[in-house]
């Protein structure tokens, strides 16, 4: 008798987990996750990667979206930008400032930290990511990145073409 409870009660306990489990990583908002950007593999066997996020398909036409996931996050950039008289804790955030024919112009949020605490290599995968996932949205083939330059980035217009030649390109 015990065990027919405990199993007619244990059947729909699973079922209940799994089904919370399921909605859970499907509420996934896209701005949580790297599946909507490109994103960088550093060191693989293949060498440093440049990787297509596998949803991006689902937001490319929305420039927005793709600063939101770029930026991970729906707050207005702006809420993110540190103090003067402080270091930068929060890492950069992207802010559309317009779009001029092919031209996307992006201003840096906490571009010192972009420049000066991420190193070469994460600045360069920070804009390599950016560029190829902004430029996902068909009118954009160049992004003009505006901040104050830094030891470790540079403001100024990149391309698709600009990182191809260091990162494997894995679409």
């Amino acid at each position: 008798m015990k065990k027919k409870i405990l199993i007619s009660l244990t059947i729909p306990i699973i079922c209940a987990v799994l089904i919370i489990i399921l909605v859970k990583s499907n509420g996934k908002k896209y701005y949580e996750s790297n599946a909507y950007t490109w994103y960088t593999v550093i060191g693989s066997k293949d060498g440093d990667l440049l990787v297509r996020g596998r949803k991006i398909d689902h937001i490319k036409n929305n420039i927005h979206k793709l600063i939101f996931a770029l930026n991970r996050s729906e707050k207005d950039p702006e809420t993110f930008r540190t103090p003067k008289d402080k270091d930068p804790t929060d890492p950069p955030k992207l802010k559309l400032i317009d779009i001029q024919g092919p031209v996307a112009n992006i201003k840096v949020i906490n571009g010192e930290f972009l420049t000066q605490r991420m190193g070469s290599t994460g600045a360069e995968e920070f804009l390599a990511a950016a560029t190829f996932t902004l430029t996902e949205y068909d009118p954009i083939k160049l992004v003009n990145f505006i901040f104050e330059k830094g030891d470790h980035a540079a403001p100024g217009t990149y391309s698709r073409k600009t990182f191809s030649k260091t990162w494997k390109i894995i679409e």
